[in-house]
């Protein structure tokens, strides 16, 4: 009888121990199976659950929880986003007018014409600063110069053309061609013509009466001398001194596609164009959020008088 209960017990044993090997040897089958080969220059890691996966680094390992307070993930430890930079350099924030712009979706897809012009230049102060804003904005403008501003100042000019903007005629000294006779009118244009292509190479075809005075006999004469006479459809009444803001708003209402945009970069009330200065990014953006490409006035095609 005890032998019997002694093999029985030997018999439970020896069952238990089949058992137990079965059991691994099954366990390690089934991890051989599911556990993947790491590729060349991957690294095992570790989610949170503790399942290995294979060259996935754990979200909690880089990104701290989000609190609803925008400050909170970087005093975490979280990476921030660095501001996008523009070609020039400049962050969006650092560019005039930029922020009347936050909260828009996209670049607007320029549908229409305009074209900028600047009058009685060139001179030292103001041409500079409105060429530099037309080159960070990357828009094409026409200046309109006076032939004794030319020889003045004709390092400001040739920078004018070799930034690739157009150039008229304003006169020798900004005369009122009504008032004058056909040969001092003459002599006015031609003056100016020789002091533009001493300077750049060339003259122009294109010319602007100063004061926008014309009558009949000049736009007979200049038309059969094969010169075009370019006057403005939009006056934004730089020259008085207007409040910057006025300006655009003045811009932005009557700018039709196709126009043509008065501006000054010499003159002014009392010699000054602060306001001119002011304005033109503000102008810029609003019209390009018009859906205005900036054009010179030959780009442009159409002929004022």
């Amino acid at each position: 009888m005890a032998i019997r209960i002694l093999s029985d017990r030997k018999l439970v044993v020896l069952g238990a121990s089949l058992l137990s090997a079965t059991t691994i040897v099954m366990f390690s089958l089934h991890a051989a199976e599911t556990r993947q080969p790491l590729s060349a220059g991957q690294h095992e890691t570790r989610t949170p659950d503790n399942v290995s996966v294979p060259g996935v680094v754990p979200e909690q390992a880089t990104h701290a929880k989000y609190t609803g307070d925008p400050k909170s993930s970087q005093e975490a430890g979280s990476p921030t986003t660095p501001a996008v930079q523009s070609a020039d350099g400049r962050t969006p924030e650092s560019k005039p007018g930029a922020a009347a712009q936050q909260g828009n979706s996209g670049p607007v897809k320029a549908t229409k014409q305009v074209a900028l012009t600047f009058d009685d230049g060139p001179d030292s102060k103001y041409t500079p600063m409105v060429l530099d804003i037309l080159k960070q904005y990357e828009v094409k403008a026409t200046f309109f110069v006076v032939g004794r501003q030319v020889v003045n100042h004709p390092d400001v000019l040739k920078r004018i053309h070799d930034e690739g903007h157009s150039i008229g005629n304003h006169s020798w000294d900004h005369a009122n061609l009504t008032k004058l006779s056909s040969d001092q009118i003459q002599k006015e244009i031609k003056s100016t013509d020789e002091a533009i292509e001493k300077v750049i190479g060339s003259s122009t075809p294109m010319v602007r009466a100063p004061y926008g005075a014309v009558n009949a006999s000049i736009k007979r004469n200049l038309t059969s001398a094969g010169r075009q006479l370019v006057n403005w459809t939009v006056d934004t009444k730089d020259w008085t001194g207007a409040a910057s803001a006025d300006m655009v708003e003045l811009a932005r209402k009557r700018t039709k596609n196709g126009g043509i945009i008065l501006m000054h970069s010499f003159g002014g009330k009392n010699g000054k164009l602060d306001n001119t200065i002011e304005a033109l990014p503000h102008m810029i953006e609003a019209l390009k959020q018009d859906g205005y490409a900036f054009v010179t006035v030959p780009e442009l095609g159409a002929k004022k008088e």
